[in-house]
């Protein structure tokens, strides 16, 4: 440090010899400071000297788990393209569950067609055919010749609980096109309770488990997406866009993993009032009812199986059914009730009009394969 004190007498006595005392003061007050300032200055630059090198601070980034679920769970995510009409969209999505190319979805108009488009991950492009459909659990298999592809296996849906995290995977609005990624959200698992649900102003014919969560999958062309957890294991598949029958208000689920592994494996339920039974014996026809509609859904058919009881009969694709027995058909509900009235064996009378003719054709109703 700079002597001020030695610094302020010597230039009082020698530096200003000829100037009255108040002008010999002020510059000895500036000089002073002067001495101050450039001995703090000189402090400083010496401790700072001394002062061991700043070490470069690390950031730590935490785990995106967001992005961890959707890199484990999108490659096997497949966008699908079909049959579509009026609230029915021609989109949805599929989970890849064999790395053969089985493809897992929903029942819907979108596989109603004997081929439908699917588009993989990294933008292949395949025709997939139905291999296997579940009436019960309103499940579809696709199958896609292809192999060695990104799969996911089911895990047990039993291991969430209140609170868990969840992510739901799907192509919802079709914002995704050829090697574009799906869309993901985030949400909370709720609980697990019996579906009991509407849609299209019908019944809902699926009435088992399903996982009730917070995230927003109500949208077209997101059922068929996985629902997975934090590590991105495959617990559910989004199923189709219900409301409550309770709250008339749209539901966020899926159908839990132990429903669907046996479907993977080839085991089909059979289903009597929207209920899984042991039973063979249950009345057959082979014809699906339409239910695309709002307010009133007439009783249209949208599909007929061939080689049937309604093929050999007869029936064709877009006859309206008005009346099964003695029973008048107003919906799809109207007709179930009445085959399920039926019994295999019995010999009974639709009558329906095709065009602008009404037609009654006998048709003898058979055993459910």
């Amino acid at each position: 440090m700079i002597n001020c004190r030695r610094h302020f007498g010597l230039y009082w006595q020698s530096k200003l010899p000829r100037c009255n005392n108040a002008a010999r003061l002020s510059m000895c007050l500036i000089s002073t400071f002067s001495c101050l300032l450039v001995g703090t200055n000189a402090a400083i630059a010496q401790s700072a000297d001394q002062m061991p090198p700043a070490r470069s601070a690390k950031r730590v980034v935490a785990p995106n788990t967001t992005q961890r679920a959707f890199n484990a769970a999108a490659p096997a995510v497949v966008k699908l393209y079909g049959g579509g009409l009026g609230r029915e969209h021609g989109y949805g999505t599929g989970t890849l569950v064999s790395a053969d190319g089985k493809i897992l979805t929903t029942l819907s108009l979108l596989t109603s067609r004997d081929r439908v488009r699917a588009v993989l991950a990294d933008g292949r492009t395949f025709m997939a055919r139905k291999m296997a459909t579940d009436e019960t659990r309103r499940l579809v298999m696709l199958k896609i010749d292809a192999t060695d592809l990104p799969f996911l296996e089911m895990t047990d849906s039993t291991v969430l609980q209140p609170g868990s995290p969840v992510f739901a995977l799907g192509n919802w609005f079709k914002v995704a096109e050829g090697r574009e990624q799906v869309s993901v959200t985030r949400g909370t698992f709720s609980m697990r309770m019996l579906l009991d649900a509407r849609r299209l102003a019908q019944d809902y014919d699926y009435r088992g488990d399903a996982l009730l969560f917070d995230a927003i999958t109500s949208n077209p062309g997101a059922p068929g997406g996985p629902l997975v957890d934090l590590n991105g294991n495959c617990v559910g598949i989004l199923g189709r866009i219900v409301e409550a029958r309770a709250t008339l208000t749209r539901i966020n689920y899926a159908l839990p993993a132990e429903q669907l592994t046996d479907f993977i494996g080839g085991k089909v339920a059979e289903r009597r009032e929207g209920v899984a039974s042991e039973s063979a014996a249950q009345p057959y026809v082979g014809i699906r009812i339409s239910r695309i509609g709002f307010r009133h859904v007439s009783p249209y058919v949208a599909r007929v199986t061939r080689d049937s009881p309604a093929d050999k009969a007869g029936i064709k694709r877009d006859d309206l059914v008005l009346m099964v027995g003695d029973r008048r058909i107003s919906n799809a509900s109207d007709y179930k009730e009445a085959i399920a009235d039926t019994r295999p064996g019995d010999r009974v009378q639709f009558v329906i009009k095709r065009g602008d003719s009404l037609i009654a054709i006998p048709v003898e109703i058979g055993v459910k394969p």
